[in-house]
């Protein structure tokens, strides 16, 4: 079967009407912002309409100012706006209540479904909330031992 990628732009009409017609949707992650968690083109999350307010750790999908739409982690709730960011970045963006389209409430990793009541889900959310101040920090040291691994690799492909 070929995979065929669409834009999220001629997809977002399709995805409201299956939120509004189902209650859910099914979307499949793009873009390397939700790592480690979620991989693009692998892995995808299961959307439904977002009843209510948002809690740190939530994950949304919403469209930005700009046109764009993004599906990161609630950091932090205040009373005019919620603070996002993907798993895999260290800067807050607020968003709008407004401007909130859907949120998770399962995903599938490597083929597995998974839901976000498992114990071990929560504790992965929670503790990337609760120490979102060291995220740099680890984003930092994920890529320099990445860089180190590959080098590694490079050498041992040259001299084999």
């Amino acid at each position: 079967m070929k995979m065929v990628r669409v834009p999220m732009e001629s997809l977002i009409e399709v995805i409201l009407l299956q939120l509004e017609t189902a209650k859910y949707a099914n979307l499949t992650v793009t873009g390397c912002s939700m790592l480690p968690m979620l991989h693009q083109y692998r892995d995808t999350v299961q959307l439904k309409p977002i009843e209510g307010k948002l809690k740190p750790g939530d994950i949304a999908l919403y469209r930005r100012d700009s046109g764009k739409y993004v599906l990161h982690r609630v950091i932090k709730v205040t009373e005019e706006e919620y603070l996002f960011c993907g798993d895999n970045q260290a800067v807050l963006e607020p968003v709008r209540q407004e401007q909130l389209i859907a949120f998770v409430t399962g995903f599938t990793k490597r083929g597995k479904p998974h839901n976000i009541n498992e114990p071990l889900y929560r504790l992965y959310s929670y503790i990337w909330v609760k120490f979102f101040c060291l995220r740099k920090y680890y984003i930092w040291l994920r890529r320099r031992i990445g860089r180190l691994y590959n080098r590694m690799l490079n050498r041992r492909k040259s001299n084999g």
